[in-house]
């Protein structure tokens, strides 16, 4: 009996699929499964976009007596960092050209995805501080600033440290020679040649309270060479000296006339230095520092005031002109970069230069100091006098 015969239908009535019509059918299968592959299998990329900008003003923590609310905005922006991107994000990155590709090894280099955000909270930590400190001396403030010790902020391996040092460990001498400051570790190195043997006298960090010590040890080392052949490209140096295999950040106890914090989430990194610094000096004064206006900026601050490059300007530049900033400030620094593997220079423009490159209607400037952004700002009208640094007779 034919089995289609109960719908009316004979087996010869029944369409057959043609050649063309089962290939395209083969092909759609495929491209079926090479869309479910690309969106499963992760990639050992990063993608670099545009961040956010956020309002630095509204997250300045401090007395409500000190503070006064003013018109206008002081942003700081960000770079998005994808990782483990799937196929398909990495072929948009490619078309994006606002994006950048790079491999998890050029962002982290021998440090897990964690360890270097933590880092990066460290970072941003030391970033505020000196923030804060620069800002209240604007002020008028009186401050006691006085030097800790020399912080463990990162161990390189193949080195005198690796294996005996540990982040947030904090230096405060060597053999017998007080280390208060940067300065000073690298004044007590100078007197020891590679090979010999020294002791670090070292606070422990407190495992279960990053922000405390819970104790102090003497540790032995012997010192390598900065140009050991086993470093890392981005860490060797160019000429043998002695070399723990350390970075380091300065530990500083300020006496500070009252709290004063940013609350800046799970953000890390220093490079809102510069904007954390110019809104608190906003916030805690009379009068309008920006004028009304909307101001981005980016770049490191330190105690000196010295405003210093940071990466992603392309991507935040972008961020900054879609959030509707008026102006965007940025460091001047820096032209020369040498490729540590071929020891050319790399043609790379500055940061200001960059930000001019990708900026539309929005003004870009570029500086150096803190008295530089102050005094561009009091050319778009703003209140600045009181804050710049007094200019000797």
């Amino acid at each position: 009996m034919d089995p289609l015969a109960p719908f009316g239908m004979a087996a010869e009535d029944v369409p057959r699929l043609s050649r063309w019509n089962k290939v395209g059918i083969g092909f759609l299968g495929l491209f079926v499964v090479a869309a479910v592959v690309a969106s499963l299998v992760r990639l050992p990329y990063y993608r670099i976009s545009p961040g956010s900008v956020y309002d630095t003003i509204e997250r300045v923590e401090a007395p409500a007596e000190q503070v006064v609310i003013p018109e206008g905005d002081i942003g700081f922006v960000t770079v998005s960092q994808t990782a483990d991107i799937s196929v398909w994000q990495w072929l948009d990155a490619q078309i994006d050209e606002n994006s950048l590709i790079r491999h998890e090894d050029e962002i982290n280099g021998d440090q897990t995805t964690e360890e270097k955000r933590e880092q990066d909270q460290r970072r941003m930590q030391v970033s505020k501080s000196a923030a804060v400190v620069v800002a209240l001396q604007r002020l008028g403030y009186e401050l006691i600033v006085t030097p800790l010790g020399v912080e463990v902020a990162s161990i390189f391996d193949c080195t005198a440290a690796d294996g005996a040092l540990g982040t947030g460990d904090v230096i405060i001498a060597v053999d017998d020679a007080e280390v208060l400051t940067t300065q000073d570790l690298l004044d007590a190195l100078s007197e020891f040649a590679v090979g010999d043997e020294l002791e670090l006298t070292v606070e422990r960090i407190d495992p279960n309270n990053p922000t405390r010590s819970n104790a102090t040890e003497i540790v032995g080392i012997t010192l390598g060479s900065a140009d050991d052949a086993c470093l890392a490209d981005d860490v060797r140096a160019d000429e043998p000296r002695p070399f723990i295999g350390i970075g380091t950040a300065q530990m500083f106890d300020e006496a500070l006339p009252f709290d004063v914090d940013i609350d800046t989430g799970r953000v890390g990194g220093p490079s809102a230095g510069l904007a954390f610094t110019l809104a608190i000096i906003d916030v805690l004064s009379e009068g309008e520092l920006t004028n009304g206006l909307s101001i981005v900026a980016t770049g490191t601050i330190d105690r000196d005031g010295n405003v210093g490059p940071v990466g992603g300007v392309h991507q935040k530049t972008i961020a900054a002109e879609e959030a509707g900033a008026d102006v965007f400030i940025v460091p001047l620094c820096c032209e020369q970069f040498v490729d540590r593997t071929t020891g050319e220079d790399v043609d790379t423009p500055s940061n200001y230069e960059e930000a001019l490159l990708h900026a539309d209607e929005m003004k870009v400037i570029g500086v150096a100091t803190l008295d530089d952004a102050l005094k561009a700002i009091g050319e778009l009208g703003g209140d600045v006098d009181d804050f710049l640094t007094p200019v000797d007779a």
